[in-house]
């Protein structure tokens, strides 16, 4: 070979030897430019599925929300759905018992008995459907279950503690029907 020669196929081969390190420069700007278009749609993507995960979360969220509020509210509805009942038929327990108080009489003793009877068999019914007597007498003042209506001063019981109950109070489970009328110690 020539030194012509050699210097045609080294410039040949320099030729060669540049053209695929341009087309390789523009495929690495090619694919760098690809590269960052596929980043950006991965992180579009990404952002939109965290999008939709705490979407899904609220939404969970929120149902569970409401099954736990529609149960509670169940509950009370089933736990206080006699408390209309109930609270009409509290004026005729106060009178029953206002009858058994009366006197008694030889001539009466039978019919009272029967009375007694049957109010007590009428409050064993609404205890068993979740009906009590408020407790008062002796005990101290509660607003929640008690309305005092007079006051008194009573020597050796102690301030704030009820004395006379005037008319009874009755609650349904821990839901007062009716607050017990009460006279209260000063």
């Amino acid at each position: 070979m020539s030194k012509k020669e050699k210097k045609e196929v080294t410039e040949e081969t320099v030729e060669k030897e540049a053209q695929p390190e341009t087309e390789i420069t523009e495929k690495k700007e090619a694919s760098s430019s690809e590269t960052d278009q596929l980043k950006n749609q991965i992180s579009e993507l990404e952002q939109e599925a965290n999008k939709w995960k705490n979407d899904y979360y609220k939404v969970f969220a929120d149902m569970e929300n409401l099954k736990r509020r529609l149960k509670t509210e169940h509950e009370n509805a089933l736990k206080f759905m006699m408390q209309d009942f109930a609270t009409d038929l509290l004026p005729v327990v106060d009178n029953l018992e206002r009858a058994l108080s009366q006197e008694t009489t030889e001539e009466n003793q039978a019919f009272v008995k029967g009375m007694e009877m049957i109010h007590n068999q009428f409050m064993e019914i609404l205890k068993k459907h979740g009906v009590e007597q408020i407790e008062a007498l002796g005990k101290e003042f509660d607003p929640n279950y008690h309305q005092a209506v007079m006051m008194t001063s009573e020597e050796g019981v102690p301030s704030n503690v009820i004395t006379e109950e005037l008319q009874k109070g009755y609650k349904l489970k821990d839901r007062v029907l009716r607050a017990s009328l009460v006279k209260v110690n000063e």
